[in-house]
């Protein structure tokens, strides 16, 4: 595609003169007008190598940053079944409280984390946030007391908090609203692969014999290799596509007009915009996903940080709890892939979400319902738990995100709909009480309830669509 440049001289026989010439490929910025974006003809084969191009450097980045993610934040679970609650001398409901304050820095930084990452950029920040929860989970295995881990939890919680809603926005930033929920499926599923990782790890780390605890060496291991990732990011993340060095200027042009043809979004890396920011808390379709994003992320954390509990109750040891929570893990995150595949083919969302909650709370109901002797049914249950807790987090980021056509106003929504899926964990992290051990009949039944709560949320999600004026050319997925 040309631009038209023009050049004003005065000739001393002519008088003034227009001078006009074709300049190609100098997208310093890559705007484009109107009439350049409907005039683009789409290049399905120079979409293939944008988007391939893509995958070869971001998304083995983003996977194993989030996998660290899901390990420092989900690694208690594991750690309790260890030697943590002697070692620190935790009694009553001192661990819930742990999770709790974990939990509560993790939600409410969300929306501080979308306003960060926009304002300065997620190529820069993301590693920032990897290198400080990272840290943090080094300093973990170090604490001596109830309130050296509450401390550590609050300050590890806080950097993830910024860093959990960022990845779907650095991500709808290059890949179009066909593509963007099998990657983000494929960043999510990073959380059911860390909980089959830190199974087997758990399980090969509580068998040495050493005079640190167990959990100890597990923090500092997996803290460690934190660090190590987030450098390597620093080196690895591009920024947004027109300025990323391993695309040509003609691959840049297609990346970028093929974004403003599918609208997914009005302007790639578009200026901070304090109105359009907050723009959707004028919109009543909002509140409806705040609602759904609240009980989807109840079930969500139940999954990732309490199967070893819900594992516990067969009475297996501690070594072999760790081991069997590798299996659920695993096919949980097959059935995500298959789900996010089959949505994005069929180019809907809402019925794979409902698919999906439905899942989980029969699981949940099944194992509230079973006597802790039925140890394969019991086991079954977990795998339809597992299963369904990780899918609602990629298809519903992928749903509103291919819906907002303005860049800051995904951010404050990715933002502020994460911080309410990550408020699910204040409600899961109160209510798998030590007192409630081993069926957890009464914590079971209160995260298939949510699910159960999220069906009317899912009828008005399915008609929570973006009036026709606000689409353009845009071909809807609800």
């Amino acid at each position: 595609m040309e631009r038209k440049e023009s050049k004003f001289s005065v000739d001393a026989e002519k008088g003034p003169v227009v001078e006009v010439s074709s300049v190609e490929h100098d997208r310093r910025e890559y705007d484009y007008t109107p009439e350049e974006v409907e005039a683009y003809e789409l290049d399905p084969e120079m979409s293939k190598t944008v988007s391939r191009a893509y995958d070869r450097r971001i998304m083995p980045v983003v996977f194993f940053m989030y996998l660290f993610s899901a390990l420092d934040r989900g690694n208690l679970g594991n750690a309790k079944t260890d030697t943590l609650e002697q070692d620190l001398h935790l009694v009553g409901n001192q661990y819930n409280t742990v999770l709790t304050v974990l939990s509560l820095m993790f939600a409410t930084m969300a929306v501080c984390g979308g306003y960060v990452t926009k304002r300065f950029g997620p190529p820069r920040m993301l590693p920032i946030y990897m290198l400080g929860w990272g840290c943090m989970a080094m300093i973990n295995a170090a604490v001596k007391d109830y309130g050296g881990i509450v401390a550590v939890r609050f300050f590890l919680g806080s950097f993830e908090g910024f860093f959990g809603p960022s990845v779907p926005i650095y991500l709808s930033s290059f890949y179009t609203r066909g593509e963007l929920a099998k990657r983000l499926a494929i960043w999510y599923s990073s959380t059911a692969i860390s909980g089959a990782f830190a199974g087997l790890l758990s399980y090969g780390i509580f068998h040495i014999k050493s005079s640190m605890s167990g959990w100890r060496i597990l923090f500092l291991l997996e803290g460690g290799l934190t660090l190590m990732v987030a450098v390597i990011a620093f080196f690895v993340l591009p920024a947004y596509p027109q300025h990323v060095k391993f695309l040509t200027p003609k691959q840049k042009e297609a990346a970028v007009l093929t974004s403003s043809v599918e609208d997914a979004s009005k302007r790639v890396d578009a200026p901070f915009n304090a109105r359009e920011f907050f723009a959707p808390v004028k919109e009543w379709k909002f509140y409806v996903l705040v609602v759904f994003a609240l009980c989807y992320g109840t079930a969500s954390s139940t999954a990732t940080t309490f199967l070893p509990q819900l594992i516990g109750r067969f009475g297996f040891s501690k070594v072999k709890t760790n081991l069997y929570t590798v299996a659920p893990n695993v096919v949980a995150a097959l059935y995500l892939y298959l789900l996010a595949f089959l949505s994005d083919k069929v180019r809907q969302r809402t019925p794979f979400l409902a698919l999906a909650l439905c899942t989980t709370m029969i699981g949940c109901i099944l194992l509230a319902a079973l006597p802790l002797s039925a140890t394969g049914p019991g086991y079954f249950a977990c795998f339809l738990i597992q299963c369904g807790a990780f899918v609602p987090t990629s298809l519903f980021h992928s749903w509103h995100n291919n819906n907002d056509p303005s860049e800051n106003g995904r951010a404050f929504r990715t933002g502020f709909l994460t911080f309410s899926a990550n408020a699910g964990s204040l409600i899961s992290s109160n209510i798998f009480l030590d007192s409630w051990a081993p069926k957890y009949t009464k914590a079971l039944i209160i995260s298939a309830s949510t699910g159960d709560n999220d069906c009317p949320e899912y009828a008005d999600l399915h008609g929570a669509r973006q009036p026709k004026e606000e689409q353009g050319t845009r071909s809807q997925l609800g």
